[in-house]
C-alpha cells in the first residue's frame, strides 16, 4: 500500500516503513507542523524519539524554521534520556525500592567515562589474579565488554545472571571451554561487585538508569500514569536501530496517545552490536491502526535500484522474495553507476582514489561534501595516508572513529603530553617519543625529524630537572640552525606559557587548562591547531569529557579535598592512559558539509546521511563481515529471539555474517545519489593477499550484470 498525505494528516496511529531514502521522516516532520498548525497541538504534547541523538538533526532544523509557530518546544529525546529524565524526576519515589543504601542521598550519574572509572579497580584486581589469563585482550576492554553486557542487560529485560548464562551459549567449545567459562564468571562477579558499588555510593550508570526505569518507573501505577499523560502524541524514528526496552515503552504507551507514527528502516538495523533489536521493530505494527508502505526511492537512480534487488538475490540465493512488479518490469539496458579497479598494492589503492576524487571535484563539479570514502576499518596509517595527499591537492577531508580510545587521536595525546609537562606534582614525565609527537602536532612547520631532535635536546627525561623543557636559547648553535629560529620561536612561546602557568597561584581544573592552551597558544597562527578542524573538535571533545570527569568526582562526599581538586586531573590521565573509551560525543558525528568523510563503513551507515559518490576501499578484506574480537559479549546471543538453551556455532556464524554483510551493502548502496567507486588491493595494508567475501559477492552481482 503506498502512502499519501491525507492518510499522514489525520490523528491516528500508522507504522511507515519504506527503504532509506523514500522521504518517510520528511512524511513524520510534515505531521509534526501539521500538528502544530492545523490542529493546534502544544509543542511540548509530542514526543519524537529517536535511538541515538544525532538521528534527531532533521526534526532539529525543522523545528528551527521560522514557519513553526510559537509556543512551547517539541521534545526530541532518545529512549535513553527519556529515560534519565524519569529517574531523576521520580528518584524519592523509587530510590528505595531501588535497592539503595542511602535513599536520601542524591544520585551521581556515570556517562561511559565515568563508569570505566568506577569500575577499572575490579577490572585490575582480577586481571592480578591472574583470572584473565584465558583471553587476550586489554583490561580496558574488559572493562568496556563488561559494561557493554550490563547495558544489554538492562536494555534486554535479562537480570545480570541470565545474560552470563546466555554468553555461556557462545563459548567455543574445546580444549580451553572451562578455561573460558572461568573468564565469564569472573566477569559476572566483577558486573555484580560494581552494581552493589553503585547501590551504596548512589552511583547511576546506563545500566542501572534503565533497570530503575524498567522496573519501577513504569510499575509503580502513580508514575507511569503521570509519564503516560506528559505527551499525547509520539513519532518513534528509527525504531529498528532501537532498543528492546524502547520498543516495549512505546508497546505500552501507544494505546494511550491520541496519536503515533513508528517509522521503520528496512532492511537495516546496524546497532545490533549495541542492542538494536529490528525484530522488534516489527511487532510493533500489532499496535497500530494501519501498515504504510513507501517503496520509492528519491535518492538512488533506477540503475543502483536494481542492484540493490541483486546484492538481495546474490545473497540470499534463487529463493528470495521477488515481487510482481519487478517480474514484469522490461529489462533496463542503463549501466550501472559503479567504477571497480584493482592493484596490486594498498598505496596504489590510496592513490587511485585520491587522483579519482581530485578528478571529480575539479572536472565534474561534485563539492567534497557529497564523497564519502569508506573501509571495514580506518586504521591510523591509512586516515594519514589519504589525509595528507587530499591535503596536498587543497581538498579538505575529516574522519570520525568513534569506537577509538580518547587519547588515540594524535592532537589528544598532544594535549595530555602538555598537561604532564604543566603539572609537575602529577609527576608524569611522556617518553621522549610523545614530547616529539607534541612538538610535530604542536609547532606548525616542524617535521617528524626537526621534533625528534629538539625533543633530545630540549625535554629533560631524567635527573633533577626530568620533564621540564629547555630554553631554546641555551641549546647549541648548530641544532639551532637545524631547528630553525622561526620554529624555535614558537616554542619559546609555548615553554613560556606553560611555565607561566606553573607560576599562577588559583587552582585551574583540568578541563579550563585545555581550553586556555587551546585558545591562547595553540590555535594562533604558527601553531599547529590554527585553522585545523579536526584538532578544534578533538579539544572541544577533550575538554568536555574532563569537566563531565571533574563534576562527577566532586559530586561524590566522601571524596576528600586533594581529589575534588588537582589531583582529579592526574587521575582523569591516568584513566585516559588505561585505553578508556569516550562517551557519545554529539558534535564529533555532526557531519561538515564541505569536506570528504572519511571513516569505517559502519560509522557512515549510523550518521544516517546520503552522498553522492561513495569510495570503498579494500574490498578484498575480510573486515567487511567479520566481527570485532570481544571474547567476553556477544551481541546476537544477547538478544529476546535467541533461544536459551541454543548453542552458538560456527552455522550460526556464517549465516549472520551473510545476513550482517547483505544489510550492510544495501545501506550502502541506497545511500549513493550518483555513483560506486570500488578498489581493491592484492596485497591489504599488511602485505597479506586478500579474497574476501565482499568481493566474492560483488564478482557475483558484477557476472549478472554482464
Amino acid at each position: 500500500m503506498t502512502t499519501s498525505n491525507a492518510t499522514l494528516l489525520i490523528p491516528n496511529k500508522l507504522y511507515l516503513t519504506g527503504p532509506f531514502g523514500a522521504g518517510k521522516t520528511s512524511a513524520a516532520i510534515e505531521r509534526i507542523q501539521w500538528l502544530l498548525r492545523q490542529e493546534r497541538v502544544r509543542g511540548d504534547d509530542i514526543l519524537v524519539l529517536t535511538p541515538q541523538r544525532t538521528l534527531a538533526r532533521p526534526y532539529y532544523e525543522a523545528l528551527r524554521a521560522a514557519d513553526v509557530p510559537a509556543g512551547p518546544p517539541v521534545r526530541v529525546t532518545t529512549f535513553a534520556g527519556l529515560a534519565r529524565s524519569a529517574v531523576e524526576l521520580y528518584w524519592p519515589l523509587i530510590a528505595e525500592p531501588g535497592g539503595f543504601a542511602d535513599p536520601r542521598k542524591e544520585p551521581t550519574f556515570l556517562n561511559l567515562e565515568t563508569a570505566q572509572y568506577h569500575m577499572e579497580p575490579f577490572v585490575n584486581e582480577a586481571f592480578e589474579r591472574a583470572e584473565f589469563d584465558a583471553v587476550r585482550v586489554d583490561p580496558s576492554r574488559v572493562v568496556s565488554q563488561v559494561l557493554d553486557n550490563l547495558n544489554k542487560a538492562a536494555l534486554l529485560g535479562f537480570s545480570i545472571e541470565e545474560s552470563y548464562q546466555r554468553l555461556e551459549l557462545a563459548v567455543p567449545q574445546g580444549q580451553q571451554m572451562t578455561a573460558r567459562l572461568n573468564v565469564l564468571q569472573t566477569a559476572k562477579r566483577i558486573s555484580n561487585a560494581f552494581r552493589e558499588l553503585c547501590l551504596r555510593e548512589s552511583l547511576v550508570d546506563f545500566s542501572l538508569w534503565i533497570t530503575l526505569f524498567d522496573q519501577q518507573v513504569l510499575n509503580n501505577e502513580w508514575s507511569r500514569t503521570h509519564l503516560f499523560r506528559s505527551q499525547r502524541h509520539l513519532i518513534f524514528d528509527n525504531a529498528e536501530e532501537d532498543t528492546f526496552a524502547a520498543q516495549s515503552l512505546v508497546r505500552r504507551w501507544v494505546p494511550h496517545l491520541d496519536s503515533a507514527l513508528i517509522v521503520v528502516d528496512e532492511d537495516a538495523g546496524y546497532r545490533v552490536f549495541l542492542g538494536a533489536n529490528p525484530e522488534g521493530a516489527a511487532e510493533l505494527v500489532q499496535v497500530c491502526d494501519a501498515h504504510l508502505h513507501m517503496d520509492e526511492s528519491h535518492l538512488m537512480p533506477s540503475s543502483l535500484q536494481r542492484m540493490t534487488a541483486m546484492i538481495d538475490r546474490s545473497v540470499r540465493g534463487r529463493g528470495a522474495t521477488v515481487t510482481a512488479e519487478e517480474e514484469d518490469e522490461a529489462p533496463i539496458t542503463e549501466p550501472l553507476p559503479l567504477t571497480y579497479r584493482t592493484h596490486r598494492f594498498y598505496p596504489q589503492m590510496i592513490d587511485w582514489t585520491v587522483d579519482e576524487i581530485e578528478r571529480l571535484v575539479r572536472n565534474e563539479g561534485v563539492p567534497p561534501g557529497q564523497i564519502a570514502i569508506l573501509a571495514p576499518f580506518v586504521s591510523d596509517a591509512l586516515r594519514f595516508s589519504l589525509q595528507s595527499r587530499l591535503d596536498a591537492r587543497d581538498i579538505p577531508s575529516t574522519t570520525h572513529r568513534p569506537s577509538r580510545a580518547l587519547n588515540a587521536e594524535p592532537s589528544a595525546r598532544a594535549l595530555l603530553s602538555l598537561a604532564a609537562l604543566a603539572h609537575p606534582t602529577w609527576q608524569r614525565y611522556p617518553p621522549q617519543s610523545d614530547i616529539a609527537h607534541t612538538f610535530a602536532i604542536a609547532i606548525e612547520e616542524l617535521d617528524p625529524v626537526r621534533a625528534m631532535l629538539l625533543s633530545r635536546v630540549g625535554y629533560n627525561l631524567r635527573g633533577v630537572n626530568a620533564g621540564t623543557l629547555n630554553s631554546f636559547a641555551g641549546l647549541r648553535s648548530a641544532v639551532q640552525q637545524r631547528i630553525t629560529f622561526r620554529a624555535g620561536e614558537r616554542y619559546e612561546r609555548l615553554r613560556q606559557w606553560i611555565l607561566a602557568y606553573q607560576a599562577e597561584t588559583d587552582f585551574t581544573p583540568l578541563d579550563q587548562f585545555f581550553a586556555r592552551l587551546f585558545g591562547e597558544v595553540l590555535s594562533q597562527p604558527g601553531f599547529g591547531f590554527h585553522m585545523n578542524v579536526d584538532a578544534a573538535r578533538v579539544t572541544n571533545q577533550l575538554v568536555e569529557s574532563a569537566r563531565n570527569f571533574r563534576w562527577a568526582i566532586e559530586e561524590q562526599e566522601d571524596k576528600e579535598a586533594a581529589m575534588r581538586r588537582g589531583a582529579i586531573g592526574n587521575t582523569y590521565l591516568a584513566m585516559l592512559e588505561s585505553g578508556a573509551l569516550g562517551a557519545l560525543y554529539v558534535p564529533g558525528w555532526q557531519e561538515d558539509e564541505e569536506v570528504v568523510f572519511i571513516a569505517p563503513a559502519y560509522t557512515f551507515l549510523m550518521r544516517n546521511r546520503p552522498v553522492a559518490v561513495q569510495f570503498w576501499l579494500d574490498i578484498g578484506s575480510g573486515g567487511w563481515w567479520e566481527r570485532l574480537y570481544q571474547p567476553l559479549t556477544h551481541p546476537h546471543v544477547l538478544a529476546r529471539q535467541w533461544p536459551p538453551d541454543t548453542l552458538w556455532t560456527d552455522f550460526h556464524e556464517f549465516r549472520q555474517r551473510q545476513e550482517t554483510l547483505r544489510r550492510l551493502m544495501l545501506g550502502l548502496v541506497r545511500r549513493t545519489g550518483q555513483a560506486l567507486y570500488l578498489a581493491m588491493s592484492d596485497y591489504g595494508e599488511s602485505g597479506m593477499e586478500q579474497r574476501g567475501p565482499l568481493l566474492s559477492l560483488l564478482n557475483r552481482v558484477l557476472v549478472r550484470e554482464r
